[in-house]
């Protein structure tokens, strides 16, 4: 295929965070596929523009079809490298169908935020999966970083960590966005908050006497 597809990594939401590779792949695309406040930060006059929904099996065959001419680029929130869109798409296109155009991670800006060393966190997700064994996670000295979604509350993040022992928990809301909140509270205080949408979790042992 003479084109790849353009997986282009937006960053964690704002502007500020977008970086120029993103922008100037974004420039080279005929036809750019994502979610609409992905869309929202680029110029996309004379694009053809496709909005993506939860439907992702309608992606396919766009991508698999796409004439030799088209370059298409799909926006993927973040980072494409680290739990996006980027697995389901190698599934159904080959590593040389698709170029990677990497961004920052709301990971990476919690840990910013929190003045915190990230290295030898353990970084995992629950955006609709389960993590079986959490308790290795936790017990092991480091911090962990923690994709969650509205569907998680602060009682079920309470549940799997009341067992392991006191933690310092940082709710990291709405990064890089002008109602940008972060919040540290005890696993004891997490049932407080009723849900976590668009939060990143930090998890830290506290070792206050």
């Amino acid at each position: 295929m003479a084109n790849p597809v353009k997986v282009i990594g937006i960053g964690p939401g704002s502007p500020d965070y977008l970086l120029p590779a993103a922008r100037r792949a974004v420039q080279t695309c005929r036809v750019v596929i994502g979610h609409p406040r992905a869309l929202q930060l680029f110029e996309l006059a004379g694009k053809q523009v496709h909005v993506l929904t939860g439907d992702l099996a309608s992606l396919i065959p766009l991508l698999q079809n796409r004439a030799a001419w088209e370059t298409v680029g799909v926006l993927v929130s973040g980072d494409p490298g680290f739990y996006s869109l980027l697995n389901y798409l190698r599934r159904h296109l080959p590593p040389e169908d698709m170029e990677v155009i990497p961004g920052i991670s709301s990971v990476q800006v919690a840990f910013a935020r929190l003045g915190l060393p990230w290295q030898e966190a353990h970084l995992l997700s629950l955006h609709g999966r389960k993590i079986d064994n959490l308790s290795s996670y936790v017990t092991s000295g480091q911090p962990i970083g923690l994709l969650v979604d509205s569907r998680t509350g602060g009682r079920e993040l309470q549940g799997m960590l009341a067992p392991y022992g006191p933690f310092k928990v940082h709710l990291c809301r709405n990064l890089t966005y002008p109602d940008e909140e972060i919040v540290t509270l005890a696993v004891a205080e997490l049932d407080q908050v009723p849900d976590l949408g668009n939060t990143v979790v930090v998890i830290e042992p506290d070792d206050t006497p």
